[in-house]
């Protein structure tokens, strides 16, 4: 099955926000697509924080289980589509992977909050974000 691949900075926060909401709404079923998630920067094994847990779960998505990854040039080639959190992590992966660039998109047209670090009031504004702009990519690619 082909891979949409959220992506964001650390994969603590957003991207796993994002993976856990497309589930949650079906999107997989909807889509034909499975999700997952990557970060720019991080390192391989860190859980969603408690934060993204809970926000992430507050809309049904139970994102528990989530440990961070690294995208590697083979995760970029593999995806059919990859999504960013905002417009930076948008301009680094077209210059990380220039071959990608006709599968690289943002979630939305303005940047998601990064709650990093944020209270719950905090994730819980960028899970709303998060949760509009998974739900219009799951509107526009059903099969």
């Amino acid at each position: 099955m082909e891979q949409i691949i959220f992506i964001c900075t650390g994969n603590t926060c957003r991207s796993p926000m994002a993976e856990g909401l497309f589930r949650a709404h079906n999107g997989e079923e909807k889509t034909g697509l499975t999700a997952a998630s990557a970060g720019l920067y991080t390192e391989n094994g860190l859980p969603a924080s408690a934060n993204a847990a809970a926000a992430a779960g507050e809309r049904g998505a139970d994102i528990s289980a989530h440990r961070s990854q690294q995208l590697t040039a083979e995760m970029a080639e593999n995806a059919k589509y990859l999504v960013c959190m905002t417009g930076s992590h948008y301009d680094r992966l077209c210059e990380l992977f220039p071959d990608c660039a006709d599968k690289i998109f943002t979630l939305l047209p303005e940047d998601i909050s990064d709650p990093f670090g944020g209270d719950l009031a905090t994730y819980r504004r960028s899970a709303a974000e998060i949760d509009k702009g998974v739900q219009a990519i799951i509107k526009n690619l059903s099969r």
